[in-house]
């Protein structure tokens, strides 16, 4: 059985931004293929039992750059559960091809430790997000006929807007989402990508928290702006009671493939 009695711990990481040439750098000369491979050392050394990856596997849509995140998943031998949900940089039918045991928790959610996670595709039209109606309906019946259970859910674009440049690459339907919330205290997290940095909100009683991406990190500035902070993931600690632990961890990054 995964998790304990007491503590469940779920690692996410996103934005990993791969490439199909594992020399290519990009901002501040960072090299998401090193970084990443970086980031899932430290992963393993976590223990966790589940690892979620809120989108964005890929930089350029290739199918070299899903090749390139399996391999280095499985390089790094972690014991743990994968999960994998799409970015607005992912190509839907290449994750599908190469992930498409990762990706059923966005039909069915998972359950550990009385919590409940959920998974929403945010997939929609070029850096810009949006949720199904049905999906939304979905989550909404499960949480439902969950009451006493927790509930978290991940999903790749930010509900709550980050006053920046960001919110120009925004969740189209974001409202009908933040309705929920408000609707369903039962849903205590969620967890997001698209950012690429730490940032932290309320929206009733659901904290809303992003992650760093695996590669470069964004400054929340009116206009684009890379920030220098290194590369990171996001550690959870789940317990049965509905309480949860978070912390975010920093990689510093070497240069060589």
């Amino acid at each position: 059985m995964i998790g304990s009695d007491s503590c469940v711990r779920v690692i996410q990481i996103t934005d990993c931004h791969l490439f199909a040439d594992i020399q290519r750098c990009s901002y501040r000369d960072i090299n998401p293929y090193i970084t990443l491979r970086q980031v899932l050392v430290h992963v393993k050394a976590l223990e966790p039992d589940r690892v979620i990856v809120t989108g964005d596997l890929s930089g350029d849509l290739s199918g070299l750059s899903y090749q390139h995140f399996a391999s280095l998943w499985q390089q790094a031998e972690i014991p743990a559960a994968l999960h994998i949900l799409p970015g607005n940089h992912d190509q839907p039918s290449l994750l599908t091809q190469f992930f498409s045991h990762e990706m059923k928790w966005l039909q069915a959610p998972l359950r550990d430790n009385n919590w409940c996670l959920h998974a929403l595709d945010s997939h929609y039209q070029g850096t810009l997000g949006h949720v199904s109606t049905a999906q939304l309906e979905r989550l909404e019946q499960q949480v439902r006929a969950m009451p006493d259970a927790s509930h978290l859910v991940a999903v790749h674009h930010h509900p709550i807007p980050c006053n920046s440049w960001m919110d120009k690459h925004q969740w189209c339907n974001r409202d009908a989402f933040v309705a929920l919330l408000e609707a369903l205290p039962q849903i205590r997290l969620v967890i997001h990508g698209h950012v690429h940095a730490e940032l932290t909100f309320f929206q009733g009683q659901t904290q809303i928290l992003a992650c760093p991406s695996t590669c470069w990190q964004w400054r929340h500035t009116q206009e684009f702006a890379v920030d220098d902070q290194a590369p990171g993931l996001r550690l959870l600690e789940l317990h049965s009671g509905g309480s949860f632990n978070t912390q975010i961890i920093r990689v510093s990054h070497q240069c060589n493939v």
